[in-house]
């Protein structure tokens, strides 16, 4: 389906299952997210979705819901030689889905809100992600 797309300069944002099986159908995009959070699993279910990646796309791995600098260096550490995003822990996404509001209409300020803002706007902007000031420590 993505292939048939005619207009290079579209934005597809795809939220596939996880597992690594979803992996293997991104065959024409540019940016693939990984999206991983600091458990045993998660490391490893991102760990292999960036080595099937291979040399295809740029890979981005978004370390989500960090809570400590622990959960960032284990994303980081699984994942060598790829860019790491850190999503941190945020009540006011949280208290959003609760409400079944988007996370800006809750707090727009919100430490995890304006990171999520930050990627969003890089991705759509076309910019190389991670040169704006998400936290990529």
């Amino acid at each position: 389906m993505l292939g048939e797309l005619d207009d290079n300069r579209r934005i597809v944002i795809c939220d596939l299952e996880a597992g690594v099986g979803s992996v293997v159908r991104v065959g024409q995009a540019d940016l693939v997210l990984v999206v991983a959070e600091a458990t045993t699993k998660s490391i490893e279910v991102a760990r292999r979705a960036v080595e099937i990646a291979g040399d295809g796309p740029q890979v981005v791995v978004i370390a989500n819901r960090v809570c400590e600098e622990a959960d960032t260096a284990a994303v980081r550490d699984a994942v060598p030689g790829c860019e790491v995003i850190v999503l941190p822990e945020e009540p006011a996404i949280a208290r959003a889905d609760r409400e079944g509001v988007a996370p800006i209409d809750v707090d727009a300020g919100a430490p995890g809100v304006r990171a999520i803002v930050a990627l969003a706007e890089r991705v759509a902007g076309g910019a190389a992600v991670g040169s704006s000031s998400l936290s990529t420590s």
